[in-house]
């Protein structure tokens, strides 16, 4: 880019009206409502529950297969060579049952983590946008697990409020 090409650019930019929120900003932190809200932790503790109960069930089944593990090696040399490879392929067969009942257990429960956030979010969501219109705010800016880079001090955080909306409206 030549000179005369960077200095018209830089007039152009300079002579830009600026942006301003007349209004004003807030943001919001979903992923501590999420924690705080009676829904969230009603949700928190149905896929705690069923974590737990899947983690068991597969616990009990790879002990069962320890056992046939250790129960083949105790009879290994006294069987044959036919007897011997098929006993070990039932053995083999049955880690990767496990293996893929672990998968699909673990799919369910991030389907399920998935649908029970979005929910939540969706609903969080539309509250803060009633939370917008009431304080006559032009942005609200989601805060994440990385924070925001800077916040001015005269930026509002709505997410008390929106914990005490949502549980007013959804909490029962």
């Amino acid at each position: 880019m030549n000179r005369s090409m960077k200095y018209l650019l830089v007039l152009i930019l300079c002579c830009l009206p600026t942006l301003s929120f007349a209004g004003g900003i807030a943001v919001v932190d979903f992923q501590r409502a999420i924690s705080e809200v009676k829904e969230g932790k009603t949700a928190k503790a149905s896929l705690e529950t069923m974590f737990a109960a899947k983690k068991k069930e597969l616990g009990q089944l790879e002990q069962a297969l320890v056992a046939k593990a250790k129960e083949y090696e105790k009879q290994r040399n006294l069987l044959a060579t036919e007897a011997r490879q098929k006993k070990e392929q039932e053995l083999m067969m049955e880690q990767q049952q496990l293996q893929q009942l672990a998968a699909q257990a673990d799919m369910k429960f991030q389907q399920e983590y998935a649908k029970k956030m979005e929910g939540l979010i969706g609903k969080m969501r539309e509250i803060s946008n009633g939370i917008a219109n009431e304080k006559g705010l032009d942005l609200i800016l989601e805060m994440n697990e990385g924070g925001v880079v800077y916040r001015s001090a005269s930026v509002t955080d709505v997410t008390d409020l929106l914990i005490k909306k949502y549980d007013a409206k959804y909490g029962g």
